[in-house]
């Protein structure tokens, strides 16, 4: 579960500009298909300063993509905020979404 502040935005970023299926919709939550998973956004009043990302407890959802380096361009170019301005040299980017909430992109195990 993510905590979002604004249930329009929340749509825009996690199904337009993420690509994740709506499977529900309330007023207050959205459920998103996550593969296999379900990923719950639950409407809170507030958003999150990012802080010290790396430093300091949290949770962070983690896309696995085929490629780092070419999925850190295309999210960019739709305008997603990364906290890097490359990818890492261990193929991971975080990124952020307009709540404060950080995720990370990396590449999968083989």
């Amino acid at each position: 579960m993510i905590f979002v502040n604004d249930m329009t935005k929340a749509r825009g970023f996690y199904s337009e500009l993420l690509g994740l299926q709506i499977l529900s919709e309330e007023e207050n939550k959205f459920v998103f298909a996550l593969d296999g998973c379900q990923l719950v956004a639950f409407k809170c009043e507030k958003t999150k300063e990012i802080g010290d990302y790396s430093n300091e407890a949290r949770t962070v959802l983690v896309f696995e993509v085929e490629s780092v380096e070419q999925t850190f361009k295309e999210m960019k170019g739709k305008g997603i905020q990364f906290l890097h301005d490359e990818p890492t040299q261990g193929q991971y980017a975080a990124f952020v979404d307009p709540f404060g909430n950080v995720h990370e992109i990396a590449e999968l195990s083989h």
